[in-house]
């Protein structure tokens, strides 16, 4: 009677049906390494002993070739924020995010992270100029008043001279024109000032 059963072509495929089903019947137990943290062996292997990596690599994401770097430049003085995008700097490239925040401050002063990913990093900085909309009359060395401006978006540069002394500013004006200068909004107000001295 069997072996009639498996001369028909789908006899053995019965069989072979029946036998996975009974072995799904019984427990199947693997050996593995013993723990003294029972915790530990119900949890099973971790991510990284599967991947043959060692025990506390860092498998965070990292910046990657091409990453580009978005600034927002925010100046103190007068309120007003820049932002900017430029290819991240080649010594801030493969670094995840903690790495990143410890070595920017390096390549960039003042600067903080405020977004990471493996193609674009967020840094915001905080500058204590004003931005390239205004004029700053300063003090020079040689104590005749000049004209600045943020010609570069990160530092003041003296555009042009002028024959006013500083010795003919308002008393209450002087400090401030021998420390970080008057700001004025537009040259206007800049050039009606400097005539008010020199009159």
């Amino acid at each position: 009677m069997f072996s009639a059963f498996f001369r028909r072509p789908y006899g053995l495929f019965v069989l072979a049906a029946v036998l996975a089903a009974l072995l799904c019947l019984f427990p199947v137990s693997a050996d593995a390494p013993e723990d003294d943290d029972p915790a530990l062996r119900a949890a099973g292997p971790t991510p990284e002993a599967l991947l043959g990596v060692p025990a506390g690599a860092d498998l965070s994401e990292r910046t990657a070739s091409g990453c580009m770097l978005h600034q927002t430049l925010c100046y103190a003085p007068c309120g007003h924020s820049v932002q900017h995008r430029v290819a991240l700097p080649a010594a801030l490239v493969g670094l995840s995010r903690q790495a990143l925040e410890k070595e920017i401050g390096d390549v960039i002063p003042g600067a903080a992270v405020t977004g990471f990913s493996a193609s674009e990093v967020d840094v915001s900085r905080s500058l204590g100029i004003p931005c390239p909309l205004h004029w700053v009359l300063r003090a020079g060395e040689d104590g005749m008043l000049q004209v600045m401006q943020n010609t570069t978006g990160e530092a003041l540069t003296a555009v042009r001279g002028s024959d006013v002394p500083l010795a003919l500013a308002p008393q209450e004006d002087r400090a401030q024109l021998l420390a970080d200068g008057l700001v004025f909004d537009d040259v206007q107000a800049l050039e009606g000032y400097l005539e008010s001295l020199s009159s």
